[in-house]
């Protein structure tokens, strides 16, 4: 299979210079993973932290991506839920799931808690042609959802619902400030606190200011402005 490699970290910031597409074994299943094929894979800001080699040396080889979505074609033998021929995609965070934190709904907060793509490896993430995951980190895609909706959901949909809903515990008729509203997780933002009936305050530079409200943020602020917060508060 083909995948994107790099083995050293970048000292300037000229990915492409460590960047290469390498032919690779296809992965094998373990008893309790799939492997699928991917079909769309979205960019995450920790791909430039691992190229970078900060704040984490990550294993090298390595192989980054963690937001992929791709079609199922083989699973291991205790593998109960998946089946060959399912749509799916990747559920990057990678905990250990019996410690107080996980059995608590609260695997964010697991101590043993790796991202898949990012801290994994050597060369396992998603910017290949197949890769492999346990069972309970891929989700069955559902009908009328692309892979390219699904890969691009993958990490920021579940981590601005986790901030907003899990630890904010936002209600309808809040106030809600989403600060960097026009990334990933800022655009989920939005929609979410929108959901829930809340009033949204999104910041942006100017460029990016009209998309925000296109998404249903009720005001957009420029937050180059020096005094941006003077005009939140108003």
């Amino acid at each position: 299979m083909k995948a994107l490699v790099y083995d050293e970290y970048s000292v300037d910031d000229d990915f492409s210079k460590i960047l290469k597409i390498k032919d690779l074994p296809i992965p094998k299943p373990k008893p309790n993973e799939v492997i699928f094929k991917v079909k769309a894979a979205a960019l995450n800001y920790d791909d430039i932290w691992g190229m970078r080699g900060k704040p984490l040396a990550i294993p090298l080889p390595h192989i980054s991506g963690t937001d992929a979505a791709g079609e199922v074609v083989e699973v291991g033998r205790d593998v109960k839920n998946i089946k060959v021929g399912d749509r799916v995609v990747s559920h990057g965070n990678m905990s250990c799931r019996v410690c107080k934190a996980c059995t608590d709904g609260r695997e964010y907060d697991c101590r043993k808690r790796t991202i898949w793509g990012f801290e994994t490896g050597p060369l396992w993430g998603g910017y290949c042609e197949f890769t492999h995951l346990p069972e309970v980190n891929v989700v069955k895609i559902p009908e009328g959802v692309s892979y390219e909706e699904a890969a691009a959901a993958s990490m920021t949909l579940l981590t601005s619902w986790h901030m907003l809903v899990g630890r904010a515990k936002i209600q309808p008729g809040q106030l809600v400030l989403i600060m960097g509203g026009s990334s990933g997780v800022g655009n989920y933002g939005i929609q979410i606190a929108k959901l829930f009936g809340c009033t949204v305050i999104a910041t942006a530079s100017p460029d990016k200011l009209d998309k925000l409200l296109e998404l249903g943020a009720d005001f957009a602020v420029d937050h180059r402005k020096e005094d941006w917060h003077k005009e939140v508060r108003s």
